[in-house]
Formats: structure tokens, C-alpha cells, sequence
């Protein structure tokens, strides 16, 4: 009996990680995304970052790493919906 009531709390809990994974990861994907976006636009239209190698390249990456996260945030919530 004690099995089952160990196994059914560890999915619960299990499930409210996933929550928050999901939301963190929507969280920090959105603010990298936008924070990469802001920056690529400052580069583009000489708002006041220079323009060098180093810096698109970090740019790209920071944008590359918020719609990874978006993307997985997402991927996460919908196999959770699913298994409902």
C-alpha cells in the first residue's frame, strides 16, 4: 500500500516540476529572444551598439538560445496536455 502512495507522490510531483520547467523555459525564452531582437535591431539601425564579429555573433546565439527555449517550453506543455 505504502508503494503505490510513494509512486502516485512521486508523479505528482513530477508533474509540478514540469510546470515550472515549462515556465521558466517560456520565461527566459521570451526575455532572450527579446533581449537578441532589441540588440540585432540597435546593430542594424546604429541606435548605439557597434557593430563588430563578436558581438552578432553573441547576438545570434542569445537568439538562438530564446526560441530554443520557447520551442521547448512549448513542446513540453503540449505533451503534457496530451497525456491528459
Amino acid at each position: 500500500m505504502s508503494d503505490e502512495y510513494l509512486s502516485e507522490s512521486g508523479v505528482q510531483g513530477g508533474r509540478i516540476i514540469g510546470e515550472h520547467i515549462v515556465l521558466g523555459s517560456l520565461i527566459f525564452g521570451i526575455s532572450f529572444l527579446s533581449i537578441g531582437l532589441y540588440a540585432l535591431f540597435s546593430m542594424v539601425f546604429h541606435f548605439g551598439f557597434p557593430i563588430n564579429t563578436a558581438l552578432i555573433i553573441i547576438v545570434l546565439l542569445v537568439i538562438v538560445m530564446g526560441v530554443f527555449f520557447i520551442i521547448g517550453g512549448y513542446l513540453i506543455y503540449r505533451d503534457k496536455q496530451r497525456k491528459k
